[in-house]
Order: structure tokens, then sequence, then C-alpha cells
């Protein structure tokens, strides 16, 4: 899947439809939403067992945006692992340009 791309208030609908397919699948057991300039490197620092990269950005604001809204739109979802009930972390220009889900089956 090629991850979307588009201003945040365009893309969002679809984001949380995918993300709640993601959320709710049978056989995963535990998701996360995070950003980062290479989804691969956040697979390997998270220990997960995927990484679907569901938007990409050049601006680093859209980002935290997406991410923002959608940790707080499953952030009480019996699988989100999500620590704090917003997007957090690094804001420079070099993360962020990807919001993943990190998956665990």
């Amino acid at each position: 899947m090629k991850p979307l791309t588009g201003w945040p208030k365009d893309v969002f609908p679809v984001l949380v439809q995918l993300v709640d397919s993601i959320a709710n699948h049978r056989a995963v057991k535990e998701f996360y939403i995070g950003r980062g300039a290479d989804p691969s490197e956040r697979r390997s620092y998270h220990g997960s067992d995927d990484i679907v990269a569901i938007y990409f950005t050049d601006s680093v604001d859209n980002a935290i945006a997406i991410e923002s809204a959608l940790i707080k739109t499953f952030y009480d979802h019996p699988k989100c692992s999500n620590d704090a009930p917003h997007g957090g972390g690094g804001v420079t220009e070099e993360y962020g340009s990807y919001v993943y889900v990190a998956i665990w089956l």
C-alpha cells in the first residue's frame, strides 16, 4: 500500500477508516500510531511485527497534525499502545515525514 498524501482535512477521514481496519483486524494484538522519516527504522525501534506507512507529507506540521488527530481518535481503543493522547516527539525537518501504524501480531 502506498501512503496517502494531501492536506490533513482532506485525507483524515480515509486515514481513520484505514487505522480502524488495522486496529480491528483479528490478527492484530496491539498497535501504535507514530511518525518518522524512515518507517523501516521505526519498525526496528519499536520491535513491531510490521509497520504500515499510512501518510506521507513534506510538511512536519501536517504530519504532527495527522499523528495527533489519529492518536486522539484511537487513544481509548483497547489495542492502542500510545502512552499519551496526542502526538509528541521531535519536530525537526528531518523527523516526521511519514505517519505510520506499528502492529504486533
